[in-house]
């Protein structure tokens, strides 16, 4: 009946045996600890799902740059095409329309604003 495996005969052979099952031992009792330490697991759980989560919004904020870019390409695109199919008539019309608007600013707020009075004014005339 053997109960285990048969000692070497050599001292130095048996120190070197006791060593490495002391080391062995060792890192048991360490893995058996760390097992207990809940702190450090929690811990440990908090810093991985802070990195997951850093990790997630940089490649979101990546995504959402580049949707932006290919947006803004389209847009520049299409307002390419508008201005090359908007006839030339169209595009005067509007140029001259802007710039009265610009010199008769200070007019034009004045309509508008007696404009605005006036409706306030009838309002209140037809609830009477």
């Amino acid at each position: 009946m053997s109960s285990g495996p048969a000692s070497p005969d050599d001292p130095e052979q048996l120190r070197a045996q006791i060593e490495q099952t002391r080391e062995e031992l060792g890192q048991t009792a360490e893995q058996l600890v760390a097992k207990t330490d809940v702190k450090a697991r929690a811990q440990a759980k908090v810093t991985d799902l802070t990195q997951h989560a850093k990790d997630t919004t940089s490649r979101v904020r990546r995504q959402a740059a580049a949707q932006a870019g290919n947006a803004r390409s389209q847009l520049v695109t299409g307002r390419d095409q508008l201005q090359s199919q908007t006839p030339d008539a169209l595009k005067q019309a509007t140029t001259k329309g802007i710039e009265g608007a610009r010199k008769y600013r200070t007019q034009l707020i004045i309509a508008v604003g007696v404009l605005v009075a006036v409706s306030v004014v009838v309002r209140v005339w037809k609830r009477r």
